[in-house]
């Protein structure tokens, strides 16, 4: 749960601050890595705290189509008082699996938006056309993709983590289905470490908690992806338990 007055004595130090005063927060709900999906009580907290300090919301939600726990996904934007001062930005490359097609979108108040694109015309090149004539013709011609795409990633969440628990990992129950957050098994405590060891041995990786933070932390989790086939996950779990088992 993100403490209210550590945020806010935050925000009041650096929107106070001479060089570079605080405009606005960041908010990625589901998170990477850990996936975390904020609760609404999460969500009016730091939209309090915007209003409060008069700062924009800049929403991430591109693993929106991921979220398979009990607390459901919930735009930032559509609280009270947030719609006028939040850009939301989202992607089609991880829900449609389309990632090299670089397609995303920014939505928000005309005022807000306005100037990122006059912005973006000089620092993106747009991605070719065919490929955005290509997605148009399925965005819309299936009701049921993204129910079924929760569904299919639940199971994949499952599977995994409940071979990974078998193994000795801990899971952190993020709510969302694109990575899982790991703790690694008792005996190992560098993640970094960790992983050379299941490159060299097993030919599997993932992402150690240290790429993600400047502190020693996270050091002994990392971040696995399950977003590939199944029989390509199974394999891979199967690979991670023999590489566990010869040691």
């Amino acid at each position: 749960m993100i403490d209210k007055d550590e945020l806010r004595e935050r925000c009041r130090e650096l929107k106070n601050r001479s060089e570079f005063p605080l405009k606005a927060i960041i908010v990625c709900s589901p998170a990477n890595p850990t996936g975390k999906v904020l609760n609404a009580e999460e969500l009016e907290l730091i939209a309090e705290i915007c209003k409060e300090f008069d700062l924009l919301c800049i929403a991430d939600e591109v693993y929106e189509h991921y979220v398979i726990g009990e607390q459901p996904h919930v735009s930032i934007a559509a609280l009270p008082g947030m719609w006028e001062r939040t850009i939301t930005v989202n992607s089609f490359s991880k829900s449609w699996n389309i990632s090299g097609w670089r397609l995303g979108y920014a939505y928000g108040s005309g005022k807000l938006v306005a100037p990122v694109n006059n912005a973006s015309n000089v620092f993106y090149v747009c991605p070719p056309t065919p490929l955005q004539r290509a997605l148009s013709k399925v965005l819309m011609a299936d009701a049921d993709y993204y129910e079924r795409l929760q569904m299919r990633f639940d199971e994949k969440y499952r599977a995994t983590t409940n071979a990974l628990r078998e193994m000795g990992f801990q899971i952190y129950d993020s709510g969302s289905a694109f990575y899982v957050w790991a703790r690694i098994p008792d005996g190992f405590s560098d993640a970094l470490t960790f992983n050379e060891m299941l490159m060299k041995e097993a030919g599997v990786a993932g992402v150690p908690g240290a790429a993600f933070t400047d502190s020693d932390d996270w050091d002994d989790w990392m971040r696995f992806c399950i977003a590939r086939e199944d029989s390509m996950l199974q394999g891979a779990l199967e690979k991670i338990q023999n590489a566990l088992h010869s040691r």
